[in-house]
């Protein structure tokens, strides 16, 4: 434990809590904040659905080179899954962005309502 003498708390370091307590403060945190809660769901099932289309493109893009050969269907299903992976690494960077600003914004009410010490780790 660390004393602040110009506001007299008592602070605990983040990491040093058990893995459980992490994760329960996280969920209070997010429990909170009712936006805080859809970026969380957002962070989670966005990657999620783009996963899901391209595995669906992949088996689409199989099942049309099995039923018609390298034809013009194929390469439009192949082109696709191609855009879909390009357009995921666009939003992937911008939920990085996301994630990280939400980060901030944790570990900033971790020191102002929990007053506990934590510290962004890139």
């Amino acid at each position: 434990m660390q004393n602040d003498n110009e506001n007299n708390f008592s602070y605990i370091d983040y990491f040093e809590l058990s893995k459980e307590k992490q994760k329960e403060l996280y969920n209070e945190f997010i429990s909170a904040y009712a936006e805080e809660k859809r970026i969380s769901l957002m962070l989670r099932l966005i990657p999620l659905f783009f996963a899901v289309a391209v595995l669906l493109l992949v088996v689409a893009s199989v099942i049309v080179l099995l039923t018609d050969g390298f034809e013009l269907p194929f390469i439009v299903f192949v082109c696709t899954i191609v855009a879909v992976m390009a357009i995921f690494v666009i939003v992937k960077f911008r939920l990085d962005k996301i994630r990280h600003a939400q980060a901030a914004r944790y570990a900033e009410w971790l020191r102002d309502v929990k007053h506990v010490i934590a510290e962004l780790k890139d």
